[in-house]
């Protein structure tokens, strides 16, 4: 039996997904990270403690869940370095796993399975390079968040001599970011995020493009 396990989920709470603005005002972008991070919580509350790391006025109340909110000025690298520091000087009692907030698609079937690899440190790609999840089994590994940050990940972990690991999955690794990306949420989706961009009239086109029914009719 491996320790216990520490969900983080950078979640931002202001001026979320700017590059949907093309097609989602900014209180429909609130609402549908609201959602997605609420998808995510879903498919990792299951499986241990779970902590919503956020910059200053987040309000947990939001939500409507019983989760704890750890707030941070640091930058997104920092914050997350800073909970791996804590942990390891209480004697690392718990393994971190940490998951970004916009994985729509996440089920608790992807978070069992990068929990069941093997490795010092496993990490979950992203599409276009990022690095959507990452379990961190050693108090040596430090993030860093920044462009292409998947094979930088990598190349860090082995540099301080970590056992890597990769998990692949197709839920977890589809994050959304741009309006193209809506339409994996329209076909794929199980959750709430599905539910909002319905409530809000998006649709799929016979294209695959996904938008609202008026302007696909165009």
């Amino acid at each position: 039996m491996g320790l216990t396990i520490h969900a983080v989920i950078p979640f931002k709470n202001q001026g979320t997904k700017s590059r949907l603005a093309s097609v989602l005002s900014p209180e429909e972008r609130q609402l549908f990270s609201f959602a997605m991070l609420k998808d995510v919580l879903d498919a990792v509350m299951g499986q241990g403690q779970a902590t919503i790391l956020s910059r200053p006025g987040f309000d947990v109340l939001d939500i409507g869940y019983d989760v704890e909110i750890q707030e941070s000025e640091l930058d997104l690298n920092d914050a997350i370095n800073a909970l791996i520091e804590c942990e390891a000087r209480q004697g690392w009692t718990s393994d971190i796993l940490i998951v970004m907030a916009d994985l729509a698609l996440l089920t608790e079937k992807d978070v069992v399975g990068i929990l069941n690899c093997e490795g010092d440190v496993v990490f979950c790609p992203g599409r276009g390079g990022g690095t959507n999840m990452i379990l961190i089994r050693s108090p040596m590994f430090r993030t860093c968040y920044q462009g292409l940050s998947f094979p930088k990940h990598v190349a860090n972990a082995r540099q301080v001599g970590l056992e890597v690991s990769v998990f692949e999955s197709f839920r977890a690794g589809c994050d959304i970011d741009e309006p193209e990306d809506l339409a994996e949420v329209l076909l794929h989706g199980r959750g709430r995020s599905k539910t909002v961009l319905k409530d809000m009239g998006f649709v799929l086109s016979e294209n695959g493009r996904a938008g609202p029914e008026s302007s696909l009719r165009l």
